[in-house]
């Protein structure tokens, strides 16, 4: 009972977090909760209004109960979601009405590229429109691995990005490993390509710490020299180089260090999400529950 009462009040709280102004985040992001052990000196909180939840990892929960799994994640605290292709079989009104009742944003969503392409753009614009969205994008892009593959990628989702704009949206490609691969014949990396061949006023990013670390590459030089390309930042840990994933807080990924590379975190979303589903509602518990204990020394 006790556990109930400081969920439901940790809920209400992170409910009006969720609707302050710009000076009520930056409060927020310098105010500071208890944590697992004394802070580093000017550390501070990640903002809980930006916090976060994958819903693809909670995809079989949200199939076959959308409003339970909606609860859930806003009894644990959550302020903000991101669907991925479907809305556990409801229409983007209907699930639109059950974020809202349960105090969450749906901040972006993740599609497939042909749901961009032709007739089928103006569906995905619409339905992330009616959910109230300020940004919309894709998973992966479907393009050949080289050079010239990101070259004419990086072109089509210039016009993905204009697109979304004429509705009021942000356009964004969430990240994986393979981007951070080497191209085979130039040895340049492959998402270089897409990063300075793409309009920053029209295409965003979703960096996925996980993912970066899997390709052996360290996410710092890219939040330092292009933060503002990264307005969405996926958590999940584990051991990247071996595959395995975990729950926050139980891996190797030292998210501290990572996200002290950033100069304004208030700036930016973070989404927790766990690819596989073990155990969802623990993930969405426990994952939240150590996002919300950490610390981080923004860049100055």
């Amino acid at each position: 009972m006790a556990d109930n009462t400081q969920k439901h009040s940790r809920r209400r709280v992170l409910r009006g977090a969720g609707t302050v102004t710009a000076a009520g985040i930056a409060a927020l992001w310098a105010s500071g909760t208890a944590s697992a052990g004394p802070p580093a000196r000017g550390a501070r909180p990640v903002p809980p209004g930006k916090i976060g939840f994958g819903l693809y990892s909670v995809r079989d929960m949200l199939a076959e109960d959308p409003e339970g799994t909606l609860a859930m994640l806003g009894e644990a605290g959550y302020a903000e979601i991101e669907p991925a292709y479907d809305y556990g079989n409801r229409t983007p009104a209907q699930f639109r009405r059950i974020a809202d009742d349960n105090g969450l944003r749906v901040i972006g969503s993740h599609h497939h590229p042909g749901d961009f392409r032709g007739d089928a753009a103006e569906v995905t614009l619409e339905r992330a429109a009616v959910l109230g969205q300020k940004y919309v994008g894709v998973s992966y892009m479907d393009g050949e691995q080289s050079h010239d593959g990101y070259l004419r990628m990086a072109e089509e989702m210039n016009r993905f990005g204009e697109r979304a704009r004429a509705w009021g949206l942000r356009w964004y490609a969430h990240l994986h490993d393979h981007e951070f691969h080497p191209d085979p014949d130039t040895g340049r990396t492959l998402f270089d390509v897409w990063l300075h061949n793409t309009d920053p006023a029209l295409v965003a990013y979703e960096l996925d710490l996980y993912w970066i670390l899997a390709a052996s590459v360290e996410p710092g030089p890219y939040l330092r020299a292009h933060e503002s390309r990264f307005p969405l930042l996926h958590l999940k840990d584990g051991t990247p180089t071996a595959g395995v994933e975990t729950d926050l807080g139980d891996g190797d990924v030292d998210f501290a260090s990572i996200l002290a590379n950033l100069s304004h975190p208030g700036a930016h979303h973070f989404v927790i999400e766990r690819d596989e589903q073990p155990h969802p509602v623990r993930t969405a518990n426990r994952s939240y529950d150590y996002l919300r204990g950490l610390r981080i020394s923004p860049r100055r």
